[in-house]
Formats: C-alpha cells, sequence, structure tokens
C-alpha cells in the first residue's frame, strides 16, 4: 500500500511541476549589427536565464551516413504526422506580447513602395484585431534595414504532455522511435 501512495505523490509531483508556466522573451535588435536575446523564466517570473549562443566549435568528422534518416522521413503518414504535431505544440502557446517596429528600404525605391503596398496594409489590419504593435517605416532613400521585435510567450509544459504522447504511441510514431533505436544500435556495432 505504500508504494502506491509514494507513486501517486510522485505522478501528482510531476503534475505540478508540469503545470507551472514557463515564460520565454525573444528580443531581435537591427541597426549596425543584429543582436538576438532570449531569456526562459519559471515560477511565475521569479526565476530567469539567459540564454546565450556559444562559440561554435570545429565540426568533428562523422562516421555513418544520412540515409537512416531519410528512410525514416519518408516513413508513411511521418510528415503529416509531424505536421500535426508541430500544430498542436505551436497552439499550446500564448502571445502575451509582440512589438515589432521596423525602417526598411530596399536598393529600388519602387521595390520598397511595392513592399509597402503589400504589408502595411496587412499590418494595419493585423494591428486592429490582435493587441499587438506592428510598425513599419518605408525607407524610400536609401537601402537600410534597422529596428527591433520583442515577443513574449507563456507556455504549460502539462498541455504538451497529450500531444506529445499521442505522436510517440501512434503507428508512425512508434515506427519512427524503431528506426532511430536500431540506426544508433547500429552505429555503435
Amino acid at each position: 500500500m505504500l508504494s502506491v501512495y509514494i507513486i501517486a505523490g510522485i505522478i501528482l509531483f510531476i503534475t505540478l511541476i508540469l503545470s507551472i508556466p514557463v515564460d520565454m522573451a525573444f528580443a531581435l535588435e537591427a541597426h549596425e549589427d543584429v543582436k538576438v536575446t532570449m531569456r526562459v523564466g519559471w515560477l511565475f517570473g521569479l526565476v530567469w536565464k539567459d540564454i546565450r549562443r556559444r562559440k561554435k566549435k570545429k565540426p568533428k568528422k562523422k562516421e555513418g551516413s544520412i540515409k537512416p534518416l531519410l528512410s525514416m522521413l519518408r516513413a508513411k503518414g511521418l510528415p503529416r504526422r509531424l505536421l500535426k504535431l508541430a500544430r498542436q505544440l505551436l497552439s499550446c502557446l500564448r502571445i502575451r506580447q509582440l512589438d515589432a517596429d521596423f525602417r526598411v528600404g530596399l536598393d529600388d525605391p519602387a521595390d520598397t513602395g511595392m513592399m509597402c503596398s503589400v504589408l502595411c496594409p496587412a499590418l494595419a489590419l493585423l494591428n486592429a484585431f490582435i493587441p499587438m504593435r506592428l510598425r513599419m517605416e518605408p525607407v524610400f532613400y536609401e537601402p537600410a534595414f534597422e529596428g527591433g521585435l520583442h515577443i513574449r510567450i507563456t507556455l504549460f509544459p502539462i498541455q504538451m504532455v497529450g500531444p506529445l504522447l499521442f505522436f510517440v504511441l501512434s503507428s508512425t510514431g512508434l515506427h519512427t522511435v524503431k528506426s532511430m533505436v536500431i540506426s544508433s544500435w547500429k552505429k555503435k556495432r
């Protein structure tokens, strides 16, 4: 009986941990150089971690081929199943803030005008229906691209468990996992 209580307690603890929302903040600043920052927050904003880009190491020579990956991607129904999984995972995200403010100018002023004739009405329509701030200022006298993009997203990891389990336990997902295990087993031999 004690083991049932211990297992129930572990399941409850994992459920509670996965129910705490995760906040992600992305920022892109493009002026003379492009600067991208990402922060991940947990425990309702009490814990924040900056995600920094690490220096690239020299790539090691990898033995083997890409054939197992290609054969896995050709599995019946996998691309459709992956798109469905991506759509379900994206539906778990809640956009809390989206601010975009850019100055854009192409080499040819006519190209800048054509770009603005398409994008400016679309941005005005989006600004009318969503509580976000999207702005683009055309620059006709010189090529330019500067501005900033700030996005804040909240997600509840518990909402992602269902779609991930359905994907892994589907026949396509089981076949994909089996292919991955077999190919990694063959590499080790």
